[in-house]
């Protein structure tokens, strides 16, 4: 695609591409015409303006399955990491067009993206922003949306024999770790998971393939990209994973706020352990309870409102998920290094 005039143009040596038809038919590409739309080579080196606006869509995938990834991060790690299966176009906000071709400082990302995107055929459509709102569902898109193939997860029904990890050295090098998720149905709280997962180094992930948030663009965006770069599992049957997984030789440690819990200053962070979280609403299920062999707790230090109780009992799931992982995978412990 080439945008813009004369030496505009040649900054930027884009795909010269038509837009594929992963987007379905909310474009029309039979003429050029300035306005609202997306914006392709019409031979001359001008922008190329689509007719129409693209309906808003509730569900964030293209009429041929293809999901529509939103926002900066998810979108470059998409296409450096490769690992989706196939790419539709990249649309691009199509006032930002100047600053990308003449590869302005102000965005880098944003011309290393277009960048990714030429070394790998994707096409690349200049649009305005209204329409990428419509295509986001008026989600922080921050001026880019890809369509790509949907990330399949691989399913594991346990673990292998839990082995040191090879990348810390010395007695007080830090064990492997493995994030279990039971049943977490909140798309924001997934991403945030996979993000401190992925951050902190998380040996691997692994959720239940039913009731369970999907793989979808909002979680990748919610992961800062996290998820394009990083290989999350499955899991049909969550206690019988668990349960395999200790007979190799893994710990797994739940979270529950019972009296029976222990702080987590007590459980040593050396054992290869799976870290279990339950859903946001009732936690654990019994069934995977049962599974656990130590409880953990995170004690807050709020005081007792008036009337002796709580006013703040808990913390979110993600918010928790990412205190117990730094303290089973910190480096900054004495011996770690």
């Amino acid at each position: 695609v080439s945008a813009g005039s004369g030496g505009m143009a040649s900054q930027c040596s884009l795909v010269r591409r038509q837009a594929t038809d992963a987007w379905g038919d909310d474009f029309d590409r039979r003429r050029p015409r300035p306005g609202r739309g997306g914006a392709t080579s019409d031979g001359g080196g001008r922008p190329r303006f689509d007719r129409r606006a693209p309906k808003r869509r509730k569900q964030l995938v293209t009429e041929d399955g293809m999901d529509l990834l939103y926002g900066v991060n998810p979108v470059l790690n998409a296409l450096r990491s490769g690992r989706r299966e196939s790419f539709g176009d990249l649309r691009v906000q199509a006032s930002l067009m100047e600053g990308v071709l003449k590869r302005s400082r102000k965005n880098p990302q944003l011309v290393r993206i277009v960048d990714v995107a030429e070394e790998r055929e994707v096409p690349v459509v200049w649009t305005e922003k209204h329409d990428l709102n419509m295509l986001a569902n008026n989600r922080p898109h921050q001026g880019v949306v890809l369509a790509a193939s949907p990330l399949e997860p691989e399913s594991l029904d346990g673990l292998e024999p839990a082995t040191a990890d090879e990348g810390l050295e010395g007695e007080g090098g830090s064990a492997q770790c493995w994030l279990a998720l039971d049943e977490v149905v909140d798309p924001q709280n997934l991403g945030a998971l996979l993000r401190s997962a992925c951050f902190l180094g998380a040996t691997g992930v692994v959720y239940c393939a039913k009731n369970s948030a999907g793989l979808t663009p909002a979680v990748s965006k919610a992961s800062a990209g996290a998820l394009e770069v990083m290989d999350v599992h499955s899991t049909k049957n969550m206690p019988k994973f668990l349960d395999k997984s200790k007979a190799n030789g893994w710990r797994v440690v739940g979270t529950s706020l019972e009296p029976s819990s222990v702080s987590l200053s007590q459980v040593d962070p050396q054992e290869p352990t799976i870290l279990v979280l339950g859903n946001e609403g009732h936690g654990l299920r019994t069934n995977v309870m049962s599974c656990c062999e130590v409880f953990v707790r995170i004690a807050g230090q709020r005081e007792p409102a008036s009337d002796g109780d709580p006013d703040v009992d808990s913390l979110n799931v993600s918010v928790s998920g990412g205190i117990l992982l730094n303290h089973f995978l910190s480096r900054d412990r004495p011996g770690v290094e």
